[in-house]
C-alpha cells in the first residue's frame, strides 16, 4: 500500500467519527465503571446490613462488563495486563454466578 491508499482508507474507516468525540465517549465509560463500582459496594453494605446476606449477582453482572471491557482492550491494544486482569474479572464474574445460583437453589 502506498501513502495515499493508507490516508484513503483510515479516512474511510475513521468516516463520520469525531476524534474528540471518541474521546469523550471513552471517559465517560471509564467514570460510569467507577460509578458503578461504588454502587455495587454500597449496595453490598445495605444488603449486608438489612438483610445479614449478600447477593453475588449484582458483582457478577459488575466483573462481567469490565472484564469485557478489558478483553476488549486487550484485543485492541495488545496490552498484557489488560488480558490478565480481564480474565481475572471474568473468572471472579463467573463464581460470583455460581455462588448465586446456589443461593438461589438452596
Amino acid at each position: 500500500m502506498n501513502k495515499d491508499e493508507i490516508l484513503a482508507k483510515s479516512r474511510k474507516e475513521n468516516e463520520n467519527q469525531d476524534e474528540m468525540e471518541l474521546e469523550v465517549f471513552a471517559k465517560s465509560g471509564q467514570k460510569a465503571c467507577a460509578v458503578g463500582g461504588i454502587v455495587c459496594v454500597l449496595i453490598i453494605i445495605l444488603q449486608s446490613i438489612f438483610k445479614n446476606s449478600v447477593d453475588f449477582s449484582v458483582w457478577a453482572v459488575y466483573l462481567s462488563m469490565t472484564g469485557t471491557m478489558l478483553l476488549y482492550k486487550y484485543i485492541k491494544l495488545k496490552k498484557k495486563h489488560e488480558l490478565i486482569f480481564g480474565l481475572m474479572q471474568l473468572i471472579l464474574a463467573v463464581v460470583f454466578l455460581v455462588f448465586y445460583i446456589l443461593k438461589l437453589v438452596g
